[in-house]
């Protein structure tokens, strides 16, 4: 059976590849920026609003794109993408957080070496920035050791299809 991964990867492959969607995604950042900044309309808050500004802080070095309720953010070159969004914990996970506000990572892709540790880097500092934990989920185990890597700990295959739930704590 295919993942959810993979599925996300193969995804990023055609999109990176697609000379007509980097052409949108380079002519739209107005736009996207703009979509953005419409999310304040039904989240005002300042988390919120933090959070917009460090990602439109990322828009000199990737590009932006919106795409069902998540930011997803493409290196110039389009060799690598994450993909994530900020929101309030699950309430049936909620004893799994410690903090009001969390940046879930949906995907994180790269072609090239070392965009994936850029990539997420980026993220995380929004989440110091806002005092968030960060969370993701993953099917595999070579995932798991590789977000180990920056910190995240691992509370179990607590997903509904048996994915590993991963939470990267506030640095206090």
């Amino acid at each position: 059976m295919t993942t959810i991964t993979e599925i996300d990867y193969q995804q990023f492959k055609i999109m990176s590849n697609d000379t007509q969607f980097k052409k949108h995604v380079k002519e739209n950042q107005d736009a996207f920026k703009g979509g953005l900044l419409m999310s304040l309309f039904t989240s005002p808050t300042e988390p919120h609003i933090t959070f917009i500004n460090q990602v439109f802080g990322l828009c000199d070095k990737h590009y932006l794109f919106i795409n069902s309720g998540g930011v997803i953010l493409f290196t110039k070159d389009f060799k690598g993408s994450i993909k994530f969004s900020i929101r309030k914990p699950n309430p049936k996970l909620i004893e799994h957080y410690n903090s009001a506000w969390i940046i879930e990572i949906d995907n994180l892709n790269s072609l090239k070496k070392g965009y994936g540790k850029l990539l997420l880097s980026e993220i995380l500092s929004i989440a110091t920035s806002i005092n968030a934990e960060v969370s993701l989920w993953t099917e595999y185990k070579k995932n798991t050791k590789y977000f180990k890597q920056y910190g995240f700990e691992s509370l179990g295959k607590l997903g509904h299809a048996n994915e590993n739930l991963m939470i990267k704590r506030i640095n206090k």
